[in-house]
């Protein structure tokens, strides 16, 4: 160290040097607080105001799927009732027409199937067929009503696809588009997402562009304290080798030599400080860029979501209960049927009602069909023919224990034959059972005109006989 008395060093170079360093400190304060301030305003658009918008993006944007999963699960609601609907019509095929043609099918049957008049109580009523002998009309307005019912069930249907389709469909598209473009901006925020969670929302430590952005600004932060230090250090040294200049006497020691060499260096140091500051201001562009880069994403994120969700409010609260309300009173209508039994609609649709109806009108008519065929025929000319030929070879022999047996089994038979069969002849028919019983009155007999001649001799009858087998005949070769 030398005193203030060295001659090597004039008082004009000292000054000359604390000029400098006083206009250069300037400059440098002047550069860094221009740099603080950048510095700050990264540190507040990196470190919270971003995250917090990200943050407050994340839950809003949780809120929204949940929502837009909400209305889905109200639209799969709605897709139900209507698939209940659609299977009504579905019921028709499957359940309801099968029904119909078997009911066709053995109604054809009973219409080609002669009645002829020597059957019927009225002689002179003429040939007929078994459909003229069952309640056509009640059949008739059976199938209108069906065919109505099939009619309300296909329009209503119709009407609600057409009506979800403009009202609920074409919304939910809406919905769909809009949360792909949600979607989308939110996917460009998900990797500071998963920074801010992985670092714990300390961004200065992810791997991130704006992680590199913070972690430099904290070196170069540190650079501008140690340089600013540094030319603050060099202008007080320049202060005080201006005061030992002046006295002589002075007891402060300053190092001229270094002081020189430090002024020499000043323009390198400054030249560095300016580019540290330029750096920083680069790295605020940057930021800045940065953050309205996530900024357009979260304000276009943040609004589409707001205004989905209020849309989701106004779809939930008026389009869904509304059009709820409209299929369940759809499902009522298709769920009334003419057919009015209590036991019934408890526990079958209409169209399994229909079924189970038209399932029991077919039994009838078969069971009709079938023992008219079977039964009916065999039976008329057993009475009319076979028996009171049996009858009057017994008569030609003396009337025993044997003819008046047979008598009784014949009573028990044809009770027997009226209980199992008799209900399912119509009025109009000559009901076995009820026919004339062969009796013996004083040797007279009765009910035996169908085969005697007039001279009451056994004789196959050529007319009502003949074409009785022949029709029997006829009917059974049909079956083959």
């Amino acid at each position: 160290m030398v005193n203030g008395g060295d001659k090597r060093f004039s008082s004009k170079q000292v000054i000359q040097w604390s000029d400098e360093a006083e206009d250069t400190l300037g400059k440098a304060q002047r550069l860094c607080t221009n740099a603080q301030r950048q510095l700050h305003i990264t540190h507040q658009l990196l470190i919270d105001k971003l995250p917090n918008e990200v943050e407050a993006t994340e839950f809003l944007f949780a809120s929204y799927k949940k929502q837009f999963e909400v209305i889905e699960r109200h639209l799969e609601v709605i897709r139900y009732g209507l698939g209940e609907i659609d299977a009504k019509l579905v019921d028709f095929d499957k359940i309801l027409n099968p029904s119909l043609n078997q009911l066709d099918g053995i109604i054809s049957k009973l219409k080609e199937t002669q009645v002829p008049s020597f059957v019927q109580i009225d002689n002179d009523s003429g040939n007929k067929n078994l459909l003229d002998f069952i309640a056509t009309e009640s059949v008739t307005l059976l199938k209108s009503n069906i065919e109505v019912y099939k009619s309300n069930c296909s329009k209503i249907r119709d009407f609600l696809h057409k009506k979800f389709h403009c009202e609920m469909k074409q919304e939910q598209q809406s919905f769909i588009k809009q949360h792909s473009t949600i979607c989308k901006a939110n996917d460009f925020l998900v990797p500071i997402q998963l920074e801010l969670r992985i670092t714990n929302g300390k961004l200065s430590e992810s791997k991130s562009s704006v992680g590199v952005i913070l972690k430099e600004n904290e070196s170069l932060e540190n650079e501008l304290v140690s340089m600013l230090e540094m030319i603050t250090n060099h202008f007080d040294q320049c202060q005080k080798a201006v005061e030992l200049l002046k006295s002589e006497n002075s007891a402060i020691r300053v190092n001229l030599e270094v002081l020189e060499r430090d002024s020499q260096e000043l323009a390198d140091v400054f030249k560095e400080l300016n580019t540290v500051c330029n750096i920083i201001s680069t790295n605020s562009i940057k930021s800045e860029k940065l953050y309205k880069q996530h900024k357009a994403y979260i304000d276009a994120s943040m609004n589409g979501m707001k205004m989905e969700l209020e849309r989701f409010r106004t779809f939930k609260t008026s389009s869904i209960p509304r059009f709820l309300i409209l299929v369940k009173n759809c499902k009522e209508i298709t769920n009334q049927c003419s057919i009015t039994d209590t036991e019934l609609a408890e526990r079958l649709t209409p169209c399994e009602i229909y079924a189970e109806t038209i399932k029991q009108l077919i039994f009838h008519y078969s069971q009709f069909l079938n023992i008219y065929k079977s039964k009916y025929l065999t039976e008329l000319h057993h009475e009319q023919f076979q028996y009171p030929r049996k009858f009057l070879r017994r008569v030609g022999e003396f009337l025993n224990e044997e003819l008046y047996r047979m008598q009784l089994e014949e009573l028990s038979h044809r009770k027997n034959w009226l209980a199992k069969y008799g209900d399912f002849i119509p009025k109009e028919f000559k009901l076995p059972g009820e026919q004339e019983m062969p009796s013996v009155v004083q040797v007279n007999t009765q009910g035996l005109g169908h085969i005697q001649n007039v001279n009451g001799i056994e004789e196959f009858n050529q007319g009502e006989e003949k074409q009785l087998l022949a029709l029997i005949k006829r009917l059974k070769s049909s079956e083959l």
